[in-house]
C-alpha cells in the first residue's frame, strides 16, 4: 500500500514537474520571440529615423501637434557613416567635407557666360594605370573601347567606371590618341588599373540666357562643352546625401582612414554612404525659430493650405469682384497666428523698377489669413533658379550695401560677370529674397529685381502659344475670305 501511495505520489510530482518544465519552456520561448521582436521594432525605428530626412524647404508640422502651426526647413546639419571598399567603416563625417565622384551629372544645371543650360549626358575622362607605371588619361563616348576585368570591385556601382577597377583596352586607338601622362603608347599596354575618373566633356541643353531676358539677343554656345568653361549652379549639396550614394572626401579629412586603405593613395578613394545622421532648424509659421530638431519629432506636411502664409513671404490683397486691380495692396508677411487664422502684414508701396522704396510710413495690419492671396509673380521657393531681371548701371558689382549685391554692366563685359546674375534663392530676409549666385557670392534681391526660370519659361510658351493661335486665325481668316472670293489669285 504504501509503495502504491508512494509510486502515486511520484507519478503525480513527475506529472506537475513535466507541467511546471513545458510551462517554464513556453515562458523563455515568449519572452524570447518578444525580446526578438523589440529587437526587430527598435532596428525598425532606427531605420525609419535615419531614412526620415526633410530639404531645404520642406514643409513639416510637429508630431506631437500635427494640426497646430506648420514650419519650413531653413537649415540642415547632417552627418554621415562612409564605408570603404575594403568593409572598413568611417563614423560621424560632417557631410560637408563629402565631394561628389563626378563634376558634372545628367539634370545639372550650369552656367557658361550670359547662358544657362542643363546636362544631357556628361563623358567620362578615365585615368589608367599600367603595370609599368605608364599611365595615359583617355576621354571615352562609348563604354565598349574600355572593358571591365572581373572579379569586380563593386557589383552595382552606379558608375561604369571608378578607381582601382582593373580594365582591357578593347580599342587600342583609344588609347593610342589619349594623353599620355607618363610614358608614351604600346601595343602592348593594354590593361591597367583606373586611378582617377572625371568629367571629360559635357553635352549641354541651353536654356536661356541672361541677354535674352534682359530684351537682347545673344546665340547660344555649342552644345558640346569643355566641363572647365562650365559653372555648377547649386545649392545646398551637403544636405542631399542618400544611403548608398558614392563619394570622395575633400582633401586632408583622411586621416581617420584604415591604413590598409592610405596604402591606396595613387588610386582616387571612393566612399559608399552607409548611414546618414541629420538635424533640422525649422522657421515656424509665429515666426520662432527651432534650430537642431530630430527628425522624429517631425512629420511631412505634403499638401499645405493656399492661406497658410509664411514669414517673409509676399501677399496681396484679396479684392471682391467689382473693386479696381490698381487699389490693390501689396505686402509682406511678418507672423501667422495658425490658431486664429490671423496673418500680421507689412503693406508696402508699389515700386519702380529700379528703386527701391516701400513708404515713408509702412504701415503693418492683422488681417484675416482669408483676406490674402499669394503673389504670383513674387513667390519664390527655396533653391529656385532665378534670373537678375534689373540692374543698378552706376555702381560696381562689389558694391554690397545693406547685403545686397548690384550689378554694372561694365562687369558684363567679361563671362565670368554673368556669374552674378544667375543663382539660387535661399529664402526670404529682409524684407527681400537671399540668392546664392553661380559666383558663390550671397546676396539679397528685391523681389523686382529676380525672375524665377519657370515663370520664365511659362510666359515664353504662353507667348509663342499666342503667337501660333495668332497665326492659325489670320490662317483661318485667309480660307474663309478665299472661299468667299474664288477668283483671287493667292
Amino acid at each position: 500500500m504504501d509503495l502504491f501511495v508512494i509510486d502515486s505520489d511520484s507519478e503525480s510530482y513527475s506529472g506537475t514537474s513535466d507541467s511546471e518544465d513545458q510551462e517554464c519552456e513556453f515562458t523563455d520561448h515568449a519572452q524570447s520571440i518578444l525580446s526578438s521582436l523589440d529587437e526587430s521594432i527598435g532596428k525598425i525605428d532606427d531605420f525609419l529615423t535615419f531614412e526620415r530626412g526633410f530639404l531645404h524647404g520642406d514643409i513639416v508640422c510637429p508630431v506631437s501637434d500635427p494640426s497646430g502651426q506648420l514650419g519650413r526647413v531653413v537649415g540642415v546639419e547632417m552627418f554621415v557613416d562612409l564605408e570603404t571598399y575594403s568593409g572598413d567603416i568611417i563614423e560621424d563625417v560632417n557631410s560637408k567635407q563629402l565631394s561628389r565622384v563626378r563634376s558634372f551629372v545628367s539634370g545639372d544645371c550650369v552656367v557658361m557666360g550670359p547662358w544657362m543650360g542643363r546636362v544631357i549626358r556628361a563623358f567620362d575622362l578615365v585615368t589608367v594605370v599600367f603595370s609599368d607605371g605608364a599611365k595615359c588619361e583617355m576621354l571615352l563616348r562609348d563604354s565598349e573601347v574600355l572593358k571591365p576585368i572581373p572579379p569586380f570591385i563593386f557589383e552595382d556601382a552606379p558608375y561604369f567606371y571608378y578607381p582601382s577597377q582593373r580594365v582591357r583596352i578593347v580599342h587600342p586607338s583609344v588609347s593610342k590618341s589619349g594623353t599620355w601622362l607618363s610614358g608614351s603608347w604600346r601595343a602592348s599596354r593594354d590593361e591597367g588599373v583606373v586611378s582617377h575618373v572625371d568629367v571629360g566633356l559635357v553635352h549641354v541643353n541651353w536654356i536661356t540666357s541672361v541677354a535674352n531676358v534682359w530684351g537682347d539677343r545673344s546665340s547660344s554656345p555649342p552644345n558640346f562643352q569643355d566641363p572647365k568653361n562650365l559653372t555648377l549652379l547649386s545649392c545646398f549639396p551637403y544636405a542631399n546625401w542618400q544611403l548608398g550614394d558614392w563619394c570622395t572626401l575633400s582633401a586632408g579629412h583622411d586621416g581617420s582612414l584604415p591604413s590598409e586603405d592610405r596604402k591606396c593613395s595613387r588610386y582616387s578613394q571612393t566612399y559608399v554612404v552607409a548611414k546618414t545622421k541629420s538635424t533640422f532648424d525649422v522657421l515656424w509659421q509665429n515666426g520662432s525659430i527651432s534650430l537642431g530638431l530630430e527628425p522624429y519629432i517631425l512629420a511631412p506636411v505634403s499638401t499645405p493650405g493656399d492661406h497658410d502664409f509664411w514669414p517673409g513671404q509676399f501677399v496681396l490683397e484679396k479684392l471682391a469682384v467689382e473693386e479696381a486691380a490698381e487699389r490693390q495692396r501689396i505686402g509682406i508677411v511678418r507672423n501667422v497666428d495658425a490658431l486664429e487664422r490671423t496673418v500680421n502684414v507689412k503693406w508696402i508701396v508699389p515700386v519702380d523698377d529700379d528703386i527701391v522704396r516701400y513708404g515713408s510710413d509702412p504701415t503693418e495690419e492683422t488681417v484675416s489669413a482669408y483676406e490674402l492671396v499669394e503673389h504670383p509673380d513674387f513667390s519664390f521657393c527655396t533653391g529656385e533658379v532665378v534670373i537678375r531681371s534689373a540692374l543698378n548701371i552706376d555702381k560696381s558689382e562689389a558694391d554690397l550695401t545693406n547685403g545686397t549685391m548690384t550689378v554694372s554692366r561694365k562687369s558684363l563685359d567679361t563671362s565670368s560677370g554673368f556669374l552674378s546674375c544667375i543663382g539660387n534663392v535661399l529664402g526670404y530676409k529682409d524684407d527681400g529674397i537671399e540668392v546664392q549666385w553661380a559666383s558663390g557670392v550671397i546676396s539679397k534681391a528685391q523681389h523686382f529685381e529676380i525672375i524665377g526660370l519657370e515663370r520664365l519659361l511659362d510666359n515664353s510658351l504662353e507667348s509663342v502659344n499666342e503667337v501660333h493661335t495668332s497665326v492659325d486665325d489670320e490662317a483661318e481668316q485667309e480660307t474663309i475670305h478665299h472661299e468667299k472670293c474664288p477668283g483671287r489669285v493667292w
